[in-house]
């Protein structure tokens, strides 16, 4: 019999413990972040059961910061049903609200995909944008499907002059922007400083982006055509790579001793002579013949080699 009342006492003072617990005064929190445009009692206060969903205020603006006085939570608190509450000697609450910012980048970006769409900017190409004067960045909402929507844009491509307005997300006015929308594509440019006549290779060249006012003066250059090639002027690092830079490399000298070489089925015939200027690879050159001390004509083959292509009695002839 005393066991079991003792049980029974045990019990109720477990479920006297756990009523108690349930029904914990909320607690106040001294930071808080929302993502919406109203703050919770679940967002402002720790333990919120079932009143967690309840709003209390307007959330600030998306991007911005405030803070809210103890009168004012108690007052609020006390009109969703919260009496009395664990304030932890908080003063202030600083309130958070995030949002992305409508800042040049995003115009970049947004601006970009509507010359792209208009056939404007190319596949290669990317935009950027500056506004004209100050621009002070704006947040817009990020629980938002689609934080901006442009409602118009002029783009005039000669120029690079644009005018825009857009709705952002969280705003109830749109906002205007009017700037420059320059358009970049990538050109070669020398990873180091490099000499006359000098041969690049794969190494040597990086692409940066470019406004494509500067990279029409490149030319179209792709990769096949820089590699193997010989400078034609001595270019620093970092400098952008012209088509006027550029020429076939020399593979022969001028006064540069060389063989001559004709074939014809069996017939083999070689002779020295000397390159009575430089040449190219494929190049047409004109030869002294040392043996005969006749000018011959050939296609510079290889490096120290002309091949003759006709007369061979001219390259034999002594």
């Amino acid at each position: 019999m005393f066991r079991f009342t003792k049980s029974l006492l045990t019990s109720a003072l477990i479920g006297a413990l756990s009523i108690t617990a349930g029904f914990a005064a909320p607690t106040l929190k001294a930071n808080v972040t929302v993502h919406s445009k109203v703050v919770t009692v679940g967002d402002m206060f720790d333990d919120a059961g079932m009143l967690a969903e309840e709003g209390l205020f307007r959330a600030p603006a998306p991007g911005t910061v405030g803070a809210v006085t103890l009168p004012s939570i108690k007052l609020a608190a006390q009109r969703v049903g919260i009496d009395s509450f664990d304030a932890q000697g908080i003063t202030h609450v600083r309130v958070e609200r995030p949002g992305i910012a409508i800042d040049n980048q995003f115009l970049s970006q947004i601006f970009g995909q509507e010359a792209a769409a208009r056939g404007q900017l190319l596949d290669h190409q990317e935009a950027q944008f500056a506004p004209f004067g100050s621009y002070e960045a704006i947040y817009a909402d990020p629980a938002a499907s689609s934080p901006a929507t442009l409602l118009d844009f002029t783009f005039e491509p000669q120029t690079g002059r644009v005018a825009a307005r857009l709705a952002l997300a969280g705003h109830t006015n749109p906002i205007r922007v009017n700037g420059r929308l320059e358009i970049l594509e990538p050109a070669a440019h020398l990873g180091r400083t490099m000499v006359k006549g000098e041969i690049i290779d794969i190494s040597d060249i990086e692409f940066k982006s470019v406004p494509v006012r500067f990279s029409k003066t490149q030319g179209d250059l792709r990769l096949e055509d820089l590699v193997g090639k010989s400078l034609t002027r001595a270019v620093r690092g970092g400098s952008m790579i012209k088509i006027s830079d550029l020429s076939d490399p020399v593979i022969i000298d001028r006064n540069e001793l060389v063989t001559l070489f004709y074939q014809h089925g069996p017939l083999k015939l070689t002779v020295k002579g000397q390159a009575l200027h430089a040449a190219t690879e494929g190049q047409l050159v004109t030869v002294l013949n040392l043996m005969s001390k006749k000018p011959v004509q050939g296609f510079a083959a290889a490096a120290g080699t002309v091949l003759i292509t006709n007369d061979p009695t001219r390259i034999a002839s002594r």
